[in-house]
């Protein structure tokens, strides 16, 4: 009885082992591109299947997956909603964060690809950068517009006619920089928190602050 538990435990350890092997940087590689190009956008668990059937290895967990894929700036490549992700990574290093063109046609400007993670991440928080900096600039000019209607409430009581001419002009700023900033923010692509093809990805606490109103990272 015992050779045949011994003879089992050998064969469950042979079984366990190829999965518990350091994947190669080409297995990786093949894995990431299986996630981000596939038009059925697959999940990190189908793609990794997909892969390891194509070259015959041991797919990784996909804690392990979700983990690398934070790590590299794994996109979505392979359908419109990663072609447009795509488009505005690219459009960052055609202008500043106030829209002025950098670099005059799209064509010659470097975009790194998914065989470059390093420079993908780098890309990746340029284009945080110019985001947030267009967003502080949105702040900014909100705050002016504060700085005229308190002009106009100073002076309510000792000169209405010009309170109520402040007033207006703030009135009519506000009203610009919301369609100005609307815009802005339509072209930056900055209303876009979560990607919907995103979701099968997701763990549970990841879903639940998207319930919560709270964007998931």
């Amino acid at each position: 009885m015992m050779p045949f538990l011994r003879h089992d435990e050998d064969n469950q350890h042979k079984h366990r082992s190829p999965a518990m092997e350091r994947l190669t940087r080409e297995q990786w590689q093949a894995i990431r591109t299986i996630w981000e190009y596939d038009p059925d956008q697959p999940s990190y668990n189908a793609a990794a299947g997909r892969a390891a059937e194509k070259h015959q290895f041991a797919p990784p967990g996909k804690s392990t997956i979700d983990d690398r894929a934070k790590k590299e700036g794994w996109e979505r490549r392979g359908n419109m909603t990663g072609i447009n992700a795509a488009a505005q990574r690219k459009a960052d290093t055609l202008t500043d964060s106030n829209g002025n063109r950098t670099i005059p046609d799209a064509k010659t400007a470097y975009f790194p690809g998914a065989s470059r993670p390093d420079l993908v991440l780098s890309s990746r928080e340029e284009a945080e950068n110019k985001r947030a900096e267009a967003t502080a600039r949105h702040r900014t000019e909100w705050m002016q517009i504060a700085v005229l209607r308190q002009e106009a409430l100073a002076l309510r009581h000792s000169n209405l006619d010009q309170a109520m001419a402040k007033m207006k002009l703030a009135k009519t700023a506000a009203q610009t920089t919301a369609i100005q900033q609307t815009g802005e923010r339509k072209a930056w692509g900055m209303d876009i928190l979560v990607d919907l093809g995103s979701f099968k990805d997701m763990s549970d606490a990841q879903l639940e602050a998207i319930i919560n109103g709270k964007v998931a990272y």
